[in-house]
């Protein structure tokens, strides 16, 4: 029998997924909600009057997320299954239209991370959005019980996520950035590159942004168009 208490919330900006304006006259849309943890996420897209219809699926690492009773008694996932992004056969995953990775990739060693970035890419059909966020910076966060996956093991600079060519972005405080892709953004996934050492401060994330004239204003959403 598992053991633990549901965990999983975080200060993303998870309202960015209702910038995807283009999906709402969709009759039909699938979501991949992955390291759902309490499922904040599920329950903003079935709150908000222009998503509520969106069919969302979560997978998440930590067992006693998957057995949440109040999640199922509001119907707020349509399936919910505990393990790996990567272990959901490929021809379900091209299914999905969205798929968000919300405060997960932080939690990952460096070549996991850089893996599992890679794997949506690539298995996404060529219409789907990928949501990914993440603090840009090394955020100190530790264990709280066991098995919880919530040890942060990587930070990710700014310069990496848009090295990528988000569609838009969008930044919460403290410096935790949300990004959106394309498919496009395979033949630049090799650009994404975590940092290992816990000393990269939110200072020099900030620096990092600065940098690269990346907007940090919280809650404003940025649409970029590339040549």
């Amino acid at each position: 029998m598992f053991q633990g208490t549901c965990a999983g919330n975080s200060a993303s900006p998870r309202g960015l997924i209702f910038q995807l304006t283009d999906l709402m006259t969709q009759l039909s849309v699938n979501v991949l909600d992955i390291g759902f943890g309490t499922g904040t996420l599920g329950r903003m897209i079935k709150a908000n009057q222009d998503t509520f219809y969106w069919s969302v699926d979560g997978v998440d690492g930590f067992e006693p997320n998957c057995y949440n009773q109040t999640l199922f008694n509001d119907d707020i996932y349509r399936n919910v299954w505990h393990g790996l992004a990567q272990d959901i056969p490929q021809e379900l995953f091209a299914g999905y239209d969205v798929i968000c990775l919300p405060d997960v990739i932080e939690h990952l060693d460096r070549d996991t991370a850089i893996e599992l970035v890679r794997y949506i890419l690539t298995n996404m059909n060529d219409n789907a959005r990928f949501f990914i966020s993440t603090p840009l910076w090394f955020y100190p966060q530790d264990t709280i019980q066991e098995g919880d996956l919530e040890k942060h093991l990587i930070g990710v600079p700014v310069s990496s996520m848009m090295a990528m060519l988000p569609q838009m972005y969008s930044v919460n405080n403290p410096l935790i950035g949300g990004f959106i892709y394309g498919k496009v953004s395979l033949d630049y996934a090799d650009m994404f590159s975590p940092v290992t050492n816990p000393a990269f401060s939110q200072e020099q994330g900030q620096a990092i942004a600065r940098a690269i004239n990346f907007d940090c204003t919280p809650g404003k959403v940025t649409r970029l168009q590339y040549e």
